[in-house]
């Protein structure tokens, strides 16, 4: 199965964001730019070398050539030897006069004759060679010997040449043994390195022979002791080294440096050299080339002409640009990779951080969000923790599949939406709470708060907040409240409660002039129930009795109890008249005493009981709640002493001190305020 295109061109990014594979991109190239320089440098070499040897190629063939001609220059006179029975000087002059070998072979020192004369003849000789006009005609140098090869031709016959007129070359060992190397193959024989005779003080340069045998016409020379037998003499042309070259090559050469040596290429054999210092060339060549049977080297050497000529900067221009280029490419490439690595530890501390947030985000108690800058709920960001709260989870609401809207109690909408477009106009931070039913139809109570963000111009972006569950805080406020305003008994208000509520039933009453009343309930004989049946059944009986209050009176009115079997009813609205206001509280409280009279079942017990009321009625403020109470359980105290199981109904005593004598009185029917009486009757008395 082929590779997923997107994996493989992603596991090439990878390698190629690493700094390792910047290294050894850069050292590839490298490596290959040093080799495109060696090949280039050596193609160039290569082509300087090929034309550096066709050059010496040249060269060589061109000193060949004219040492092949002189050596038929000296063939064409042993020619002329081979023709003639003698061989005049005046012969020699013509034949060499006429070959202007000045003109078409220059370089040639001279060409010359030298006869074998042995000792028994080298006087005759002298006396022959006198008499054609050289009457200081002598042997050089001078001696017994038994074989003389003295020069007796030597065109053309200069001062130079002169000289050498007369010198037996067989007493120079040099040269001795080319001419007998000659005399043995009877071909031409090139001499070692020597100096000629012909040199003077000034300009002495090396010098070397060519000699060819010349051998008696009518004998046989099939051999090498017949040629030695036959032998008269030599043709011969002695060479200045120097003089040669020069005229063969030139005063210089435009390419080549060129040294020519007799044998093997050592300083002591050097016959030329075109440069007095050899430099290291860049071109270098030996040629072993062989003339009249002896070997010399020429060893070539390019010039610095030659070189600049034949060198390109192209090789170099590699070298140089391709190493530029890849220093190039790998600072690109390391500094990508350099990027891409700090880019990747970014992204993973960016991941990590954002696995942080979003752990933390997970982990807050409540439910992190970010919606639109309205009340719409349309969230961009939402903590899984909704899923617990609503029931829903949070795909559902970023996917707009479900609103939240509709999970907010529909009591609570208004107010939500409210708070949150007050805080957007105003761009301050909100908090509300609020009730939501979840999926299960459960209600909860949360809070919200959030915070909008606003982009430079001031326009709104997005709200940023949190949802909490609240229901906990809110049930346990409730029991707190209930803990500090209600009996945890009966479930009815306390004492502080009762306060409070008639603290606001006065200040009501003081602005609708509308009486009320006070009723205080006490339980006649209750403690003997607790003492014979316990606590738990005496605590049904206030359960029952609370009951039975909350039944007798209007659901407006309140009943509270103050502790033990002591309760206080307080009513209100009763009508604009005090007395019209005692009648009804009277009225109220016989249906109260009527109610507590019935039996009670507790459980397994029946328990008959009564209760004893006081009653005092209110208009305004011109008592406080506290008073009201004292009054209320005055009254209740004489119910008691009356014989209990009765209403009484606190009348105002102007002689009285205290309490007593303030505040307005509702006086009872068929009572004056101002009676002798501090209490009178409300009702018939019901069973004691």
């Amino acid at each position: 199965m082929l590779p997923d295109s997107t994996s493989t061109s992603r596991q090439v990014r990878r390698v190629l964001n690493q700094t390792s594979t910047a290294w050894v991109v850069l050292g590839v190239s490298l490596i290959l730019t040093v080799i495109f320089w060696q090949l280039s440098a050596h193609a160039f070499f290569k082509r300087g070398q090929d034309r550096f040897l066709f050059r010496i190629e040249k060269e060589t063939v061109t000193l060949v050539s004219r040492m092949r001609a002189y050596e038929q220059v000296l063939l064409g006179a042993r020619a002329l030897f081979a023709a003639s029975d003698e061989v005049t000087r005046g012969d020699w002059y013509a034949y060499v006069e006429g070959l202007s070998i000045n003109e078409h072979l220059p370089g040639i020192q001279g060409t010359g004759y030298a006869q074998l004369v042995r000792a028994e003849d080298k006087d005759s000789h002298l006396q022959t060679v006198r008499a054609q006009g050289f009457p200081y005609y002598d042997i050089e140098p001078k001696g017994d010997r038994e074989t003389f090869t003295p020069i007796v031709y030597l065109e053309p016959f200069d001062e130079r040449n002169r000289r050498a007129f007369g010198f037996d070359m067989y007493s120079d060992p040099v040269r001795r043994e080319a001419m007998e190397r000659a005399r043995d193959t009877g071909w031409p024989a090139l001499s070692g390195k020597v100096t000629l005779v012909q040199e003077t003080r000034e300009d002495v340069q090396p010098g070397f022979l060519i000699y060819l045998p010349v051998y008696h016409n009518q004998m046989p020379q099939d051999s090498v002791a017949l040629r030695r037998a036959a032998l008269l003499g030599f043709v011969y042309s002695p060479f200045r080294a120097h003089d040669l070259m020069r005229g063969l090559f030139g005063a210089r050469d435009e390419d080549t440096e060129i040294e020519l040596f007799d044998g093997t290429p050592e300083p002591a054999n050097l016959l030329f050299s075109t440069s007095q210092k050899v430099r290291k060339a860049r071109h270098n060549a030996d040629k072993q080339i062989r003339i009249g049977g002896r070997e010399w080297t020429l060893r070539f050497h390019s010039r610095p002409e030659y070189e600049i000529a034949t060198v390109s900067v192209q090789p170099w221009i590699i070298l140089f640009g391709g190493t530029a280029l890849n220093l190039l490419l790998f600072a690109v490439m390391f500094s990508n990779a350099r990027h891409v690595k700090r880019m990747d530890a970014a992204v993973l501390t960016l991941a990590q951080s954002r696995d942080r947030y979003l752990n933390l985000v997970d982990n807050v108690p409540g439910t992190v969000f970010r919606s639109g800058p309205k009340s719409t709920w349309r969230f961009h960001h939402l903590s899984p923790s909704i899923g617990a709260l609503t029931g829903e989870p949070a795909d559902a609401f970023l996917e707009g599949r479900v609103s939240y809207a509709r999970f907010i109690h529909h009591d609570d909408t208004a107010g939500v939406k409210s708070s949150i477009d007050a805080a957007l106009r105003a761009g301050t931070p909100y908090e509300v709470e609020y009730r939501i039913r979840q999926q299960n139809g459960r209600l909860r109570w949360v809070s919200e708060r959030g915070r909008t963000s606003y982009d430079d111009s001031g326009k709104a972006q997005w709200i940023d907040g949190v949802i909490i569950d609240i229901t906990e805080r809110k049930l346990a406020e409730t029991a707190i409240r209930e803990l500090a305003f209600y009996d945890p008994l009966t479930r009815l208000p306390n004492r502080r409660l009762l306060d409070d509520r008639l603290r606001h039933a006065l200040l009501a009453s003081e602005r609708s002039r509308c009486c009320g009343a006070v009723l205080f309930i006490d339980l006649d004989n209750f403690k003997p129930l607790n003492d014979n049946h316990g606590h738990e059944v005496g605590d049904m009986m206030l359960c029952e009795v609370a009951h039975r209050l909350c039944d007798a009176v209007r659901e407006s009115d309140t009943v509270a109890r103050l502790g033990g079997d002591e309760f206080v009813v307080m009513i209100e609205n009763l009508g604009m008249d005090c007395s019209e206001a005692t009648v009804k509280a009277c009225q109220v409280a016989n249906k109260i005493l009527t109610a507590l009279n019935r039996e009670y079942r507790l459980g397994e017990h029946v328990h008959c009981s009564t209760p004893s009321i006081g009653l005092t009625t209110f208009c305004g403020q011109g008592r406080s709640a506290g008073q009201l109470i004292r009054e209320a359980d005055h009254a209740m105290y004489r119910a008691k002493e009356a014989g209990r199981n009765t209403v009484r109904v606190f009348e105002y005593d102007p002689t009285a001190a205290g309490d007593e004598a303030s505040g307005e009185r509702c006086a009872p029917p068929g009572q004056t305020s101002g009676s002798d009486a501090a209490t009178a009757d409300a009702a018939p008395k019901g069973p004691q």
